[in-house]
Order: structure tokens, then sequence, then C-alpha cells
């Protein structure tokens, strides 16, 4: 059981607090006898609590903090490590302040129930059948995509199946929040749409929605739209041949750095994370590269979304050689070059001008470094 967790028990029984049960419920199908029950802040996305539950029966009955959270609970697997994979928006739930959550069937189709947010969204009859369609389409989906032998013409068409059952569930998400607007269930839908329709729908909830349980997913929201508008202006101003963005940001020694401190060589910025699955697989080959390109290439590692602990770790873990720069949780960096993905790589050459901007991990950006390092 994490930290966070055990330290939450222990206030409450310091405080002389009596803790009920508000997690319980009966699960079928899970062969190993227990299952992992963790949970996320949905404004930010920060796990809170990891537990392993055994059940009795298929029965388990568990306290969780009482604050709003997203709660997924799946099968424990054999490996440890495969658990993350495992969580995905049909085994996560959302749990309110003072919710009694109940959660039964087989593990892999869970039906919340026992609170106001899951009996309203009961009644809510043309979006239950909506997203039952559209959830049965992309398990589908997904098994096409693991056949070896894909049919293109058979995606193409459940790909555009698709997308008509989510214009139909933006449409009815826009009726449930206009006829219930004082309702916790149009909160929720409102959070799963795209955030240009989210951002016009939540002045059209009810000011006590508005700033109730989903307040902190909905400045989130209004946050992100704002970055999204911002990124869209910075990307205008992204061309090859002008000068790239400055920035100041500190270095493992705790000194600040600027893009002007590397002027004379060409820099790579690599806009990465701890948590980044794919900015970590890209590692060996970013070292194999620096080794054979240093003395005339530069590259800045800027971590992302992470705390400075995990940062300084990450580096030591990986053994990156290069320049590490700490940006954490702040937006300006990335907004100015426009970052909409990681890993982000940004080639400027030796006189500060942008060349070139790669998203994702690709042979591209290494195609690019051999032709202009071969011509020189």
């Amino acid at each position: 059981m994490k930290t966070k967790f055990l330290s939450f028990l222990a206030a409450c029984l310091l405080a002389g607090t009596v803790l009920a049960d508000n997690l319980s419920g009966n699960i079928q199908g899970v062969e190993s006898g227990a299952v992992i029950v963790c949970s996320y802040d949905p404004a930010n996305g920060q796990a809170l609590m990891r537990d392993t539950v055994v059940l009795q029966n298929g029965a388990f009955s568990i306290t969780v903090p009482d604050r709003l959270m997203q709660i997924h609970v799946i099968a424990k697997p054999k490996d440890p490590a495969a658990a993350a994979m495992m969580m995905s928006p049909r085994n996560a739930f959302l749990f309110l302040p003072g919710d009694h959550l109940k959660l039964n069937g087989p593990v892999t189709a869970l039906k919340p129930s026992g609170t106001r947010l899951y009996k309203e969204l009961d009644a809510c009859g043309a979006w239950k059948k909506l997203h039952a369609k559209s959830d049965s389409l992309l398990r589908i989906i997904n098994t096409c995509y693991q056949d070896k032998e894909k049919n293109q013409a058979i995606l193409s068409r459940l790909m555009g199946q698709l997308k008509e059952v989510y214009a139909e569930q933006k449409k009815v998400c826009k009726e449930i929040v206009m006829q219930q607007p004082g309702s916790l269930a149009a909160a929720y839908l409102v959070t799963l749409q795209p955030l240009n329709d989210a951002v016009s729908l939540i002045p059209l909830l009810q000011p006590e929605v508005q700033n109730g349980a989903f307040r902190p997913v909905f400045d989130r929201m209004k946050s992100d739209y704002e970055q999204a508008r911002k990124r869209e202006e910075a990307q205008k101003t992204l061309v090859s041949g002008k000068k790239a963005p400055d920035f100041r940001l500190r270095d493992l020694k705790g000194q600040e750095r600027t893009l002007a401190d590397f002027q004379g060589k060409y820099v790579l910025l690599d806009f990465w994370g701890t948590w980044c699955g794919w900015c970590i697989k890209g590692i060996p080959q970013m070292k194999e590269y620096y080794q054979k390109y240093k003395d005339r290439m530069e590259i800045v590692g800027i971590c992302c979304n992470d705390t400075e602990n995990a940062w300084r770790n990450g580096v030591t873990k990986h053994g990156l050689p290069w320049t590490n720069l700490y940006n954490g949780y702040e937006k300006e960096v990335t907004t100015r070059y426009a970052v909409s993905g990681f890993p982000t790589k940004v080639l400027i050459d030796p006189n500060g001008n942008l060349v070139q901007i790669f998203v994702g991990e690709s042979e591209e950006l290494y195609q690019k470094l051999d032709k202009l390092f071969t011509n020189q």
C-alpha cells in the first residue's frame, strides 16, 4: 500500500475518526484472487494510491481517501510491470467526496453503482446506448489492429462508424447539459468532451456544479484550452531559418542556462519525461548519435511534467551524458515551442535559428543529422 494512503489512514486514526469502507463490490473472473486498486487525480493525472486487495469469494470492501479521484480496478497480473498497461477507460470509475462506490460484475466489465453520479448516468438512456456502441466498436477496432493481416477497408469503415457515434455523443451531451444543468451526470459528460466543446459547455452548468467537486477538472480543462490556443499562435512563429525561442532553465547544478549558452554548435532540444515510454525507448539511439556528433552538436534534455527528484533520478538511471535542464510542470517553454506531444525534438543551428521540429521517435531525425554532418 502506498505511503500516502497509509498516512491518510494514520491521520484519521489519530484524529479519532472512525473510517467506514467506501469502496466495495463483488468481482468475478479473477484467477489470482486479488485485484489492484489504484487512483489518480483527474485534474493533473498524479497518482494518489495503489493497493493490492485480496477478494473473499469475489467480494471486497476497503476505505479510500474521501476526495475527487479516478479509480482503476484490475485483476492482479503475474507480472507487476504489466499493471500499468492494463489501465484503460473501461476499468476507470470516478469517485467524488462523500461517495460509497460499489463495483460488481466481471473484472473486465465492472458496473458502478451506489453513488449519485452513477445513478444519474444510468438515467441517461441515450448516452448509455451510444457509450456501449462506441465501446463495442473500439474493442473490434483494437482486435483488427492486432491482426497481422490488417484489412484496411474494414478498419476504415469501422473508424467511420466510430466518428459518427462520437458526433452523436457530442450532440447528446449538449442536450443533457441544457436539460440537466444541475446534475453531476452533465458535469461528468462535459469532462469527456474535446477541449473546444467542453470549455463552451462549462458555463451552461449551474454555478453550484461549476464550483463543486468537478471544479479542479474544469479549471484544468480551461487552462489546457488556453495553452492549446497559445501553442497554435506559437506554431505560426516557428519557421525554419528564424530565431528559435529563448528559455531560462536550471541544470543539475542549479545554474540557469539559456539557449545562447549553446551557440556555436548545433543544438538538439529534447522535450521528454521519465514517465514517457517512447522517450525512454529512444535514449539508446540518442546516445549513439551524441557520441557520433558531440563535437558539432549538443543535446539539451528538457524534462517536463516530472518532479525534480524524478528528473534527477531519471538522468542518473538512464545515464544521460548531455546537458539536462528541468522544466517541471511549467508551461512557458513548452508553449513557446508548441510542444503538444512527447518526445518532441527541436534542431537549432549554431546561430540559434530553427532548423526542424520532430514529434515522436522516428528515423527522420537521425537521417537529418547524418545528412547534415556528412556534408560538412
